[in-house]
């Protein structure tokens, strides 16, 4: 089990990426690609890989955010660093560098090749 110190670093952590995240998923969703005047057709295709990859960050920083709440959705519950899939706990090591973990290593490694 994570030591309470270190929750509590955690805790901090993901509170301050939480923030962040917010601030950036609000710029984003209200920042315009284009002023959309008239455009030749090589515009409309940057403005369109343009608007793809913003809607690709956005997507990203969303899932991240949902991630974040729900690490600290457990660490209220006091589940925090418990694998959702086996129920083993996730390593220290693991939680350090990807403090929002919902599985370990091997539950993760399993669930990306069943989801592709």
């Amino acid at each position: 089990m994570v030591a309470k110190t270190h929750l509590d670093t955690i805790k901090q952590e993901l509170l301050v990426r939480k923030k962040i995240l917010e601030e950036e998923l609000d710029r984003l969703s209200k920042e315009p690609i284009s002023d959309n005047q008239s455009q030749d057709d090589g515009d409309q295709a940057v403005s369109s890989t343009l608007e793809t990859l913003r809607n690709s960050i956005q997507n990203a920083e969303y899932e991240e955010y949902v991630m974040i709440e729900s690490a600290l959705e457990a660490i209220a519950n006091g589940t925090y660093g418990v694998c959702q899939d086996c129920q083993q706990e996730i390593s220290e090591k693991r939680l350090k560098y990807y403090p929002n973990a919902q599985r370990c290593l091997a539950c993760q490694e399993a669930a990306e090749v069943t989801s592709f």
